[in-house]
């Protein structure tokens, strides 16, 4: 009979272990269908919200950083549910049951008060002492950003680190972050190992108290059988007599009470280590939750229409700069536009000119709204753009940059760019137009050559023509030539002109130039000079003025002259 019972409940503990652990896989399955739907869903917001923020939010943040903090943010989400689901929900279960166990099964409170003592006074421990090292984690956290803050920014102006053989100081900035990042993570080690030695010191001495009490309890059971006339020996006087006619403890239950309390308190070896994770994930997400909460400084209004394709007011006017006042936060309120006023005639090219600072490219993004006016209006189609969505606005605009970015991918995805829907007939007969064909029917891999990393395999002037495609493709109204061929050489320049004439047919064209050699032909030419302007009308009525312009002109004439002079006598000496 005995032997049946002890295979029948054999089986039962190896069928409940097996159903246990089947248990906890399933769990884990189920918990990372869940994690992963909250990762795609809490990544894609980081990405839409970072998207969404203004282009001054970008500029003043680090890259690193904030692709640190999203990654820490995104990840610490998981962790967060993992800790308190997986392991913390678990624990504070079995602590429970453990303790009624003790309480009712035994009959023995004193045992349960105990370990519940214990328990709270490892948990209260714990949570003090992580406190404590929370200074340590912070400092890490900061280092860590640092380093790959620098890591990044270097990787970033590779070109510049090689112009000037930076790379041993390059290496020993990187390196000076790392170590420090590394000490502070000592000194994390070594609060955790003091932490994990006073907590091995709390079991030891429940467990001491534990089966101190339990030896107690088995000798209150045997005296009471013994005082119950039983001499039997101690097995068949516990079958004898029940507990509750002589409480107490048997010898098997002091096993039990050992095995129990280990049971018990191995989830908690890992308090700390989850504890100190646990804040981290909520100093990590709250970092984020920051981040979420930034709002962008341009916003659509609540009413905001979409860009209509005409000027009901005035069909001859396409853009009005109307007593626009300006300046970035970070400039003093005396610099910046102060009443800046003209107009842009549907499908003319009007060009900004003037010093450095005048507030040439502040127009651009302005009009592009990367920034709302302080004061005045700037009208599209007769509309306030404050008035228009932003995505129509922008929908409408097309633009080549000073420096044009690329995508590290094939050059054909690249110009698609602009047209993402685009077939590859329409592609191609952009990079026609651009006179981009000859060279990419030159390449190796032809279209699907890779451009690199924000486009350093192509040459400036190829760089130039694919944004021109890019742009060409997209088909927009209104045009911005943003200092497009300010960083070319002159045969390059005049090489990419033609295309630019292209791009601007029968478009509202808005050049932004340095060079005024390219700007001759333009129907209206506005010269800025302190944020206002100075003066504006077509090349020659310019330089019959002899403003202004008419000393740009002649400074670059002089200077082009000379450095012609220059460039011939050094040829002549060689």
């Amino acid at each position: 009979q005995n032997y049946s019972d002890c295979v029948r409940w054999s089986i039962y503990f190896c069928f409940i272990t097996f159903a246990g652990a089947a248990f906890k896989e399933g769990q884990s399955l189920v918990y990372l269908k869940v994690a992963q739907a909250a990762f795609v869903q809490l990544s894609e917001l980081a990405f839409s919200h970072l998207h969404s923020l203004s282009l001054d939010w970008h500029l003043r943040k680090k890259l690193g950083e904030v692709i640190r903090s999203t990654d820490r943010g995104i990840a610490a989400c998981d962790t967060l549910m993992k800790y308190l689901f997986l392991w913390l929900a678990p624990a504070l279960v079995e602590c429970f049951v453990v303790c009624i166990i003790f309480a009712t099964y035994f009959h023995y409170v004193p045992l349960a008060v105990t370990v519940f003592y214990f328990v709270f006074v490892y948990i209260v421990w714990t949570i003090l002492v992580t406190l404590w090292r929370k200074k340590f984690r912070k400092a890490v956290v900061k280092h860590d950003n640092e380093w790959h803050d620098n890591f990044t920014d270097s990787l970033v102006n590779f070109e510049t680190v090689k112009y000037f053989t930076a790379e041993k100081f390059e290496l020993e900035k990187f390196g000076e972050s790392v170590e420090k990042f590394q000490s502070r993570s000592v000194d994390v080690q070594a609060s955790l190992s003091m932490l994990n030695i006073s907590q091995k010191l709390i079991l030891q001495t429940c467990l001491a108290v534990a089966l101190s009490l339990s030896a107690l309890g088995i000798k209150k059971r045997i005296d009471c059988c013994e005082a119950m006339g039983c001499d039997s020996g101690l097995s068949e006087c516990c079958q004898a007599f029940s507990r509750e006619e002589c409480p107490g403890m048997e010898v098997g239950d002091f096993v039990a009470v050992l095995t129990y309390t280990l049971q018990l308190f191995q989830p908690l070896f890992f308090l700390g280590s989850v504890y100190n994770a646990t804040v981290m994930a909520v100093i990590d997400l709250t970092n984020l939750a920051e981040l979420l909460a930034e709002s962008p400084d341009v916003l659509d209004a609540p009413d905001a229409m979409v860009l209509p394709s005409s000027n009901a007011t005035d069909p001859d006017i396409a853009v009005e700069f109307d007593d626009v006042r300006f300046h970035y936060p970070t400039q003093p309120k005396n610099k910046g536009l102060k009443g800046l006023s003209f107009k842009m005639k549907r499908g003319t090219t009007t060009a900004v000119v003037g010093p450095t600072g005048a507030g040439k490219t502040t127009i651009s993004r302005l009009l592009f709204r990367f920034y709302d006016v302080l004061d005045g209006a700037i009208k599209v189609n007769g509309m306030d753009v404050r008035s228009i969505t932003q995505k129509s606005l922008r929908g409408a605009i097309g633009v080549v940059p000073q420096s044009t970015s690329m995508f590290n991918d094939t050059i054909k995805t690249n110009i698609r760019y602009g047209k993402r829907g685009a077939t590859d007939e329409e592609v191609e007969q952009a990079a026609a137009d651009a006179q981009l064909t000859g060279f990419i029917n030159s390449l190796d891999d032809g279209w699907e050559t890779m451009v690199g990393d924000r486009g350093l395999k192509l040459s400036g002037g190829e760089n130039q023509r694919t944004a021109i495609a890019r742009c060409l493709l997209k088909d927009p109204p209104f045009v911005v030539l943003d200092e497009a061929t300010s960083a070319l050489d002159t045969l390059t320049e005049n090489s990419i002109q033609e295309a630019l004439e292209r791009l601007g047919k029968e478009r509202t064209v808005l050049v932004i130039a340095h060079r005024l050699g390219t700007i001759r032909n333009a129907d209206n030419i506005v010269v800025l000079k302190d944020g206002v302007v100075h003066e504006q009308g077509t090349h020659d009525e310019l330089l019959a003025n002899n403003g202004l312009y008419y000393e740009m002109w002649n400074m670059q004439l002089e200077g082009t002259t000379s450095r012609s002079a220059s460039g011939n006598s050094l040829f002549q000496m060689s």
